[in-house]
C-alpha cells in the first residue's frame, strides 16, 4: 500500500506540472482585413430610401470612418496599435504619425476583445466590443462578431452612392451627415490582420 500511495502522489505532481497554454500576443499593429455587414441597413435621403443588404462588404466604409482621425500622411496607412499597457493609438503603417485613441482589454481567455475609442480624437466615445473572437496565430488575423454596432455618420456616409458625395465641400458633407440616425446599430462580422510598422 506504501508503494501504491508514493505511485500515485507522484502521478499527481506530473500532471500538476503541465505548463499553461500561452496567450497570444495582443499587443501590436493591426489593419482592417475585412469587414461584413450582418444587418441590412436603410438610409433615407429625402424621400429616397437607400439599402445596404446583409452580407455586404464594408471594410472600405469600416476603415475609413473608424480611421478618419488617424493622423497619416497617407490615409491609406492608417491602422490600430495596441500597446502591452493596454493603451490604444491610431497610427499610420510606414509613418511616424501616432494619436492616442484609448485603451483596450480581452478577458482572460481571449474570446472578447474590447476597444475603448475616447473623444477626442473621435468626435464622441465609442465602444467596440467584439466577441466570439478567433486568433489564427499562423496568419496573424484575429475576427470576431460586433453586435449593436452604432453606425458613426461617416460610417453612414460611406454607404451613400459616389454621386450623392463625389464634389461636395467638407460642409455639404456635414450637412449630409447630420440627417443621419445618430442611434443606427447594426450586427458585423470583422477580421484585423496583425502587421508590422
Amino acid at each position: 500500500s506504501l508503494v501504491l500511495g508514493m505511485i500515485f502522489l507522484l502521478s499527481c505532481d506530473d500532471g500538476g506540472d503541465e505548463p499553461e497554454p500561452e496567450l497570444y500576443d495582443l499587443s501590436g499593429y493591426y489593419t482592417f482585413k475585412k469587414a461584413t455587414l450582418q444587418t441590412t441597413v436603410t438610409i433615407t435621403i429625402g424621400v429616397l430610401p437607400i439599402s445596404v443588404d446583409a452580407g455586404e462588404d464594408i471594410t472600405e466604409e469600416m476603415a475609413g470612418g473608424l480611421l478618419a482621425e488617424a493622423p497619416c500622411d497617407d490615409p491609406e496607412n492608417g491602422a490600430v496599435e495596441l500597446k502591452a499597457s493596454n493603451e490604444l493609438f491610431f497610427s499610420c503603417i510606414g509613418e511616424s504619425n501616432t494619436a492616442k485613441a484609448g485603451t483596450w482589454s480581452a478577458n482572460a481567455d481571449q474570446t472578447e476583445l474590447n476597444l475603448n475609442l475616447a473623444s477626442p480624437p473621435l468626435p464622441a466615445a465609442l465602444q467596440m466590443k467584439i466577441e466570439e473572437l478567433e486568433i489564427n496565430e499562423s496568419t496573424d488575423v484575429i475576427s470576431g462578431s460586433i453586435i449593436q454596432f452604432p453606425l458613426t455618420p461617416d460610417l453612414m456616409l460611406g454607404f451613400l452612392p459616389a454621386s450623392m458625395t463625389d464634389g461636395k465641400t467638407p460642409e455639404e458633407l456635414e450637412l449630409l451627415k447630420a440627417i443621419f440616425d445618430p442611434v443606427t446599430q447594426v450586427d458585423v462580422d470583422i477580421e484585423f490582420q496583425k502587421v508590422t510598422n
